[in-house]
């Protein structure tokens, strides 16, 4: 029935996404070794929130190339985070009080796991990454890349980097998410999906983390513009975390000298010393400690 409604044309048929049976990872299976990361939490505030539920999938690739070979099977932990879980994180994920209750992340293991990675991939990596630096430091040291804001979605056609829109749209399955480990093979499946082109996700996004980043600080800017800020992007930090109390926006090197150019002409009369702009790359971007 899928197959005659498929050759209609008239339908487009979407299959549930099974994950693969795991390899066994060895030395052998490739020269780098990466890790997929994801978390469900109490909240979005990476500074009053905790973590509930952490799953990471190792694989192996070829650091050349950017071909995946293989990958391990999940570690999944849940993490008691000391106070009753929202209702609305309930709904959202599925995980009560009583999931969670008395368990705790095996810190060894997963800094071990960690330790092997020479690239941590999340798929929103702005939100996964100080979460977890704040719960595992050894996570600071580690090269970090977004699966949703590095790799051009929009330039391969694809109007959304949204998860469950890409499997559907790129990969022609659904997926029913927010549980850490479904999601981490979920973005595996994503990653390892060939565009037209031959290349696939992943190949783009090791490119792209590769590349040097900007974060531009409008410190200092007039407060009557921060609706103009905001409309291009800026976001605003409050200065409670140690770094400065200003609009900040992250661009690709290709975009910064045109937002230079703006931001002087547009919040300080063409004087482009007022503002500060940090170098970011994979050890720094998506860090709340960088800038």
């Amino acid at each position: 029935m899928a197959r005659a409604l498929e050759a209609s044309g008239d339908y487009r048929v979407l299959r549930r996404y099974r994950a693969s049976p795991p390899a066994t990872l060895s030395g052998d299976s490739g020269d780098a070794a990466g890790l997929l990361l994801d978390l469900e939490t109490t909240g979005l505030d990476a500074a009053t929130d905790r973590i509930i539920q952490l799953a990471v999938v190792p694989f192996r690739y070829l650091r050349e190339t950017g071909n995946i070979l293989a990958a391990g099977p999940p570690l999944v932990f849940f993490e008691d985070p000391g106070r009753p879980i929202p209702p609305e994180i309930v709904a959202l994920t599925g995980i009560t009080d009583e999931d969670v209750q008395g368990k705790r992340i095996d810190d060894v293991l997963v800094e071990s796991v960690a330790g092997e990675a020479a690239l941590v991939i999340a798929h929103n990596a702005g939100f996964d990454r100080p979460f977890s630096e704040r719960r595992f430091p050894f996570f600071r040291d580690r090269h970090w890349a977004c699966s949703q804001k590095e790799i051009p979605w929009k330039v391969m056609g694809l109007g959304s980097g949204a998860l469950e829109f890409l499997l559907m749209k790129h990969c022609g399955v659904f997926h029913a998410g927010h549980r850490a480990d479904h999601d981490c093979l979920a973005l595996l499946h994503l990653l390892g999906t060939p565009f037209e082109s031959g290349e696939t996700p992943f190949q783009l996004l090791l490119t792209a983390a590769r590349k040097k980043s900007y974060r531009i600080w409008a410190i200092g800017s007039p407060i009557s513009r921060k609706d103009e800020l905001k409309n291009r992007g800026y976001r605003f930090n409050n200065g409670k975390d140690g770094r400065p109390l200003s609009w900040y926006r992250d661009i690709s090197a290709a975009d910064e000298p045109a937002e230079r150019a703006w931001l002087a002409a547009a919040m300080y009369s063409g004087d482009a010393s007022r503002f500060r702009v940090d170098t970011l790359d994979a050890k720094t971007r998506y860090s709340d400690r960088a800038g």
